[in-house]
């Protein structure tokens, strides 16, 4: 059966502005080979937790900062050919997938519903009086909040990020001294050395490496703060910018919260098999919820 042309590109170029730089356009002009995209870093937190199993009291905590759902979920094994066609498909002009059955996009309830982040509350900012901040200060602050502070600079890399090797040397150390006795103190202090690298690996990843930023450390303060703020809008937000960057030119690395786009992608496929067309964005959320419960339960 022959197959009928295919026109390779938008048909208006209207609002799609940015096609001439987009990753299509050099996928269709020979320029870019069409292949996977390839993840730099080498998370270590699902192994540590295999080897370190969290102690109650660590759990209990942060079960009460809201964010023990992401370590429930736990370890994604991810198609990277399905993530990187939807990269293809992602329009920064618009932020949506253009797809065969119209246009869709990832919503805020979505991470709500699927991953526990609350999307309400105070906005997840750095503050203003941080940006002058050196590397000295981020270690201060992080030997202040965690009890750990590396003997020598040279571990830092850039004015706030960090080697994460002796990190987890030092967080498998206060695990060891963690038992039903402990400091409420000391529960705290591994509590937020634990969601510092749950941002850095999980939330936030980047794609330089395997690095620990501490830009997010002063969030981690006061713990019991943390659910008062809006982490599911921070979250998806990171994600559209790592995709707006990656759909453009030649890139070959991805980062940002890659779980939430392949829940996404599932959701798209069960449309796609049941036939339907253009479908409104509040009830894909909606199906998509249903399969990631069905999904969760079946696990």
């Amino acid at each position: 059966m022959e197959v009928p042309p295919m026109h390779p590109g938008p048909a208006s170029r209207e609002l799609l502005l940015l096609q001439g730089n987009h990753r299509s356009s050099y996928i269709w002009d020979g320029q870019c080979l069409a292949q996977t995209f390839c993840p730099k870093r080498i998370d270590d937190m699902w192994e540590f937790i295999r080897d370190y199993p969290l102690h109650p009291r660590i759990v209990r905590r942060l079960q009460d900062t809201g964010f023990y759902r992401i370590i429930e979920i736990g370890q994604w094994q991810f198609d990277w050919a399905l993530i990187t066609a939807m990269i293809e498909r992602w329009r920064p002009e618009t932020y949506t997938f253009h797809l065969s059955i119209g246009e869709a996009t990832i919503m805020i309830e979505d991470v709500e519903v699927l991953f526990g982040l609350p999307v309400d509350g105070l906005p997840v900012a750095y503050p203003l009086a941080l940006r002058d901040y050196k590397g000295v200060h981020y270690l201060y602050m992080l030997q202040r909040l965690t009890s750990f502070q590396p003997a020598e600079l040279t571990t830092l890399s850039g004015a706030s990020r960090l080697q994460p090797t002796l990190v987890w040397k030092h967080l498998a150390a206060m695990d060891a001294e963690i038992t039903d006795d402990s400091l409420s103190e000391d529960i705290d202090r591994h509590t937020r050395l634990l969601l510092l690298l749950i941002f850095d690996g999980v939330l936030f990843p980047n794609t330089s490496g395997n690095i620990v930023s501490l830009r997010l450390l002063h969030h981690l303060e006061r713990l019991d703060d943390l659910p008062g703020y809006s982490w599911g809008e921070v979250v998806l937000g990171y994600l559209y910018r790592q995709m707006c960057r990656t759909c453009m030119g030649t890139q070959r690395d991805v980062a940002g919260f890659l779980p939430l786009l392949q829940f996404y992608q599932l959701g798209l496929q069960m449309l796609q098999h049941n036939g339907e067309g253009a479908v409104a964005l509040h009830v894909f959320g909606c199906r998509v919820t249903d399969l990631a419960v069905e999904t969760l339960r079946r696990a």
